[in-house]
Order: C-alpha cells, then sequence, then structure tokens
C-alpha cells in the first residue's frame, strides 16, 4: 500500500481532500489523539467493538493479512496475492515473506493458521460469528495457507481486513494474556495501557517491513467521552488530531494551528426495525415509516455537511444504485396512506424505541416531532451504546436508533448488520439467495455487481429499516500533522483510522 502524499495545509481552514504540513517530519515526535471510546483489552480477537480497537492503536501493533483501499475494493497487507478454487470453496493465501518478528521468527503459514484458528473458534463478542464462512486452514506452504470455506463467498478478505486478519505472536496465544500483552509483527508496542483509558505505545524496531510507515516515535490513545471535555483538549493542545460530530466542531475549526478535514464516511445512522414485532410486521407500516423521515431537514440540522442515506451502500461503492434514494422522499400523507390500508386508519404506537446514548443530542426529539405528524407514536428510552442493541437483539423493543455502518464492504457487513445483534426478525431465503449470488467468486464482478445492487433495493423496497444519514466526520488536527487524506485505507467504508502513514513536522 503506498503512502498518501504530504498535501499542503493552511492555519483554521477546512478541507474535503487532505491535511499535511509540509514541513520536515520528525521521526522522534510524539502525536496525541483522542477518541469518544477507550478499549478494555488488547486482544483483537475478543474486541467488543472492531471500529473501536482499529482506532485505539492495534492496528499500529499487529499487522493483517488484508486492507480496505478508499474505493472500497480489498488488497493484500500481509497477504502478498490471493486466489479461488475452481469450485469456489478454497481461498489460497500466499503470504509476504519479508515480515518478522522482534525476535527474529518469521510470519509464515504455520503463524497464520494459529491466529485464524484461534479467531475461528474462541467465543469473542464479533469476530467468531465473523469467521463462519471459514470451516478449517491448512498450511500449504512455508508461506502459503488455504482456507476452506462453507460455502462460495468473497466475503472472507474484507473480513480478514478486520481484527480476524490481526496476527499476533504464537508465543502470545499459547503462552502469554493478548488481554493486557501484546507481541505483534508492526513497528509499534506498548508503553502503557490504563483499560477503557488510555493506551501509549512507541516505536521500537527499525526493521519494520514497510520503510513508508512508522514514521512517529510515540502515539498516545486516550478517551474523552464527554463533548465539550473533548472540544477542550483539542483547543487547549492535549490531543492532535481527533474526530468530532458534525455540529460540535464549530468551536474550534477557526481556531489558529487547527486544521479540519471533512470525510465522507459509510458511518450513518438508522432506525432499525424489529420486524417480529407487531405491526412492523406488515411491510406497508415499514415503508409507511421511511416516509415519515423529513431526511434532509434533519441532515441540515443535526448533521451539517452529511449526505441524506436512504440505502444501504452509499455514492461510489459496490451496491450502490442511485435511483434507490428517491424511494422514499418527505411524505406524511402518504405515511398515513399506507398505515391506513395496512389497517391502521388512527395511526400507531411503536411503543418503546432504544435510543443509544451516543446519538447526536436531539435526533429523537425531532423523529417524535416528525412521526407524530404521520400518525406514528414512539416511546424514547435511552440506553447506552452496549445495553442497547443488546436489549434490541434480545427483542426487547420495536426499534433502535442507533449508528449503522457500512462495513468493510457491503456484502461483507450485510452479515454484521443482518445479524441477531441488529435484527431480531432473522432473514428470508430471497436474501440468502441475492448474498450468494452478490459474493459468489466463480461468477464475473459485473455479475456479482448486479447482485449486490438486487440485494441493496431489495431491503430498501421492503423496508428492513429506515436509515437516516451517511455521517461526514469533521476531523480536526494540529497542523503539524501531515498524510491525513479522505483517501487514506478504509476512508469510505469504516472511517480513515489507518494512522500508519501519518507524520509530526519538526
Amino acid at each position: 500500500m503506498a503512502a498518501v502524499g504530504l498535501l499542503a495545509t493552511a492555519c483554521g481552514s477546512s478541507e474535503s481532500g487532505g491535511s499535511g504540513n509540509s514541513g520536515v517530519p520528525n521521526t522522534e515526535g510524539t502525536l496525541s489523539t483522542g477518541w469518544t471510546t477507550g478499549i478494555t483489552s488488547l486482544d483483537p480477537h475478543l474486541a467488543t467493538s472492531e471500529i473501536a480497537s482499529f482506532r485505539f492503536g492495534l492496528n499500529m501493533i499487529y499487522d493483517r493479512l488484508f486492507t480496505v483501499k478508499a474505493d472500497g475494493t480489498v488488497d493484500g497487507m500481509l497477504v502478498d496475492n490471493f486466489s479461488y478454487s475452481e469450485n469456489g470453496l478454497e481461498l489460497v493465501l500466499d503470504l509476504r515473506e519479508d515480515v518478522t518478528f522482534r525476535d527474529g521468527s518469521p510470519l509464515d503459514g504455520n503463524v497464520v493458521k494459529a491466529n485464524l484458528d484461534r479467531a475461528r473458534t474462541l467465543d469473542s463478542p464479533s469476530v467468531k460469528s465473523r469467521m463462519t464462512p471459514v470451516t478449517d486452514v491448512t498450511v500449504t506452504g512455508p508461506y502459503q495457507v488455504t482456507l476452506a470455506l462453507a460455502e462460495p463467498t468473497d466475503t472472507v478478505p474484507y473480513v480478514l481486513a478486520e481484527m480476524a486478519g490481526f496476527i499476533m505472536h504464537p508465543d502470545l496465544i499459547a503462552n502469554g494474556n493478548p488481554a493486557t500483552e501484546t507481541n505483534g509483527s508492526g513497528a509499534y508496542s506498548v508503553e502503557s495501557f490504563a483499560a477503557g483509558e488510555k493506551l501509549v505505545i512507541v516505536r521500537d524496531r527499525t526493521d519494520y517491513w514497510d520503510t513508508e510507515a512508522a514514521q512517529i516515535a510515540k502515539i498516545e490513545y486516550e478517551a474523552i467521552s464527554d463533548t465539550q471535555a473533548f472540544t477542550n483538549a483539542m483547543a487547549g493542545g492535549q490531543i492532535e488530531l481527533g474526530q468530532f460530530l458534525p455540529g460540535t466542531v464549530t468551536a474550534v475549526e477557526d481556531r489558529r494551528g487547527l486544521t479540519t478535514v471533512d470525510v465522507p464516511t459509510g458511518i450513518g445512522v438508522e432506525l432499525f426495525l424489529n420486524r417480529d414485532k407487531a405491526p412492523l410486521d406488515d411491510v406497508k407500516v415499514r415503508q409507511a415509516i421511511n416516509y415519515a423521515y423529513d431526511r434532509d431537514e434533519i441532515v441540515e440540522a443535526l448533521y451539517p455537511g452529511s449526505e441524506a442515506r436512504h440505502q444501504y451502500s452509499r455514492t461510489g461503492l459496490p451496491g450502490y444504485e442511485a435511483a434507490l434514494d428517491e424511494t422514499y422522499s418527505y411524505d406524511p400523507e402518504k405515511a398515513k396512506q399506507l398505515l391506513a390500508e395496512a389497517g391502521h386508519p388512527n395511526g400507531i404506537d411503536l411503543g418503546e424505541v432504544i435510543i443509544v446514548n451516543v446519538i447526536t443530542p436531539g435526533v429523537a426529539d425531532v423523529l417524535q416531532e416528525q412521526f407524530s405528524q404521520a400518525g406514528i407514536k414512539i416511546t424514547p428510552i435511552v440506553k447506552d451504546g452496549l445495553e442497547g442493541p443488546t436489549s434490541f437483539g434480545r427483542g426487547e423493543a420495536s426499534a433502535l436508533l442507533h449508528y449503522s455502518p457500512l462495513g468493510t464492504s457491503f456484502t461483507a457487513g450485510s452479515t454484521y448488520r443482518w445479524g441477531p445483534r441488529l435484527n431480531p426478525s432473522g432473514v428470508t431465503p430471497e436474501y440468502e439467495q441475492m448474498l450468494a449470488d452478490a459474493t459468489d467468486p466463480r461468477r464475473s464482478a459485473e455479475e456479482r455487481e448486479a447482485s449486490s445492487v438486487e440485494l441493496n433495493a431489495y431491503l430498501v423496497e421492503q423496508a428492513w429499516g429506515a436509515p437516516l444519514v451517511w455521517i461526514t466526520y469533521p476531523w480536526v488536527m494540529s497542523d503539524e500533522v501531515g498524510n491525513f487524506s479522505t483517501e487514506m485505507d478504509y476512508s469510505t467504508t469504516t472511517g480513515p483510522f489507518d494512522q500508519r502513514y501519518l507524520t509530526v513536522s519538526e
């Protein structure tokens, strides 16, 4: 993966392409970053949030098998080449041969097998379920492994660009405690770790295989959950890089010495619907809910610079179809008509709707008001980011207002988005067939793309959920930070958090 080129910047500017100081990189410098959520474990396979674990430093400690480019395509990182068998039931990974751990031992086929076997068998919050397509791993050469697949699918490389593909030293797996210790082939190791609060990593090797990466000597990751405290930390210089929510960035974006970069991402907000609960078991009711949103008004007021969301893939990525954005316009009278056709001429009461507490303040109030105009009543119940989805997954509420990530790809993310934690209603045979067609590596890229669009259209037309917004996140950074770009890996899917090529200037 080539490094992102340095880009000129000005103090206090706001840009859409990228930011980077044009000064000489200080390879002995420190970068302090702030995040709203800290991690409680250093074990990649036990991550409760893959995004949080990746962002909070694990990607700098552990190399991964694959990465996802800004255009949404998958590419090898530790994998040099990959191919599928003729029947689509085997995925062959040829590994780089120049990667070692600190003790000089090679990162070879045996190491990868040990890691993938652990990832697919260890009871974990998400990684084990993500690895379900892999039924066995065999070392078929010194630097080659062959993955047996339960069915033909092209999603596994995308899964291995997540926590499942982070590679640990086998000694750590066999004899250590990955929750509190680290041993990877990356350029950094842990200097200190306070669970849920702070992680400090230091570059401690000069033989790292990617010579353009790891140009910063020390990186500090600090969890700052309070919005005002986060803003104060950025304004006061305690942190030099952080992601803000739209609407909260105005307090710092005009300050001298700081740069703002707006990054459109595949992270959105959605009203998740429990199709098992009446009246949401009626498609007309679910469609009525989609017509009851004034997405544009909500985006303008609460997510400035972001994009109204109508579907499950976004512009420029596989599965996206522009015509689907026209499926549901804001039309409360149409919503009332559909409710009447479904046997609810006097409207409906959805009862308890879980609002996750990390959602932008005010969204639930606006939804409640807009829904009331279409004859839809809700009772908002606030829960935290872990309890809310868990409760919803148990079927304890009719709906959940929460972040809805695209994932590393539309199809790979579908197994998470429509899995039991965020979809207590399960899936249909039609869904399963379309997903299988969209991911079958024996089919051409054009055929798979057509099936991805078909699947996306099915989800929209059947109104399995009610998407609201694709978030454009403002990233604020000191003008000493270089190489931050909207073209960083993962930028359009799960957000730009691969900091391997960032620099700080002298």
